[in-house]
């Protein structure tokens, strides 16, 4: 995991856009491993499931800004592939939070050995110097790895979220 953060760390920098505003936290990558997952069989074809998962780990945003995050999900998968939907809630050092809720598609690959995952997000709120945080954009990452504890996700994303002054 510290060897994906510093990699991510290293890959934010060409993340910033030109003229973004210090305080706008729309943009960057967030890298990720699951926590838990739990997974129940639909019944209705083979390979469908329904589930509910967690992740954790460090978030870099384009604007210099790093937080911790925890990313708990539901996802409809057949054959590792369908839509996921979740909530992201990003805490500071300063004891500030701010929370994003997305949805989208994860794609299996024909290997199985990784899940391209993108779609949009709309920034939900956040407390102290986040409060009222607003706006949206778009995601794309992979998971490295099968669906279970310990796997590896990086996720990029693009768009506009600031808060009211």
């Amino acid at each position: 995991m510290l060897r994906a953060c510093r990699l991510a760390l290293l890959g934010t920098a060409a993340l910033v856009p030109a003229g973004q505003a210090a305080d706008d936290l729309g943009s960057g990558r967030r890298v990720q491993s699951v926590i838990t997952v739990q997974t129940v069989p639909v019944g209705d074809a083979p390979g469908h499931v329904m589930g509910v998962i967690a992740f954790g780990g460090l978030t870099f945003f384009a604007n210099g800004a790093i937080a911790t995050h925890t990313n708990p999900a539901t996802f409809d998968l057949t054959d590792g592939s369908g839509p996921h939907r979740g909530w992201v809630v990003h805490s500071f050092d300063d004891g500030s939070t701010a929370v994003e809720r997305y949805e989208g598609r994860a794609i299996l690959a024909a290997d199985g050995q990784k899940t391209v995952v993108e779609g949009t997000f709309t920034c939900a709120g956040g407390s102290g110097r986040f409060a009222g945080l607003q706006g949206e954009g778009t995601y794309r990452g992979e998971r490295f790895g099968r669906l279970e504890a310990g796997a590896n996700v990086y996720v990029d994303f693009e768009g506009s979220c600031t808060a009211p002054e």
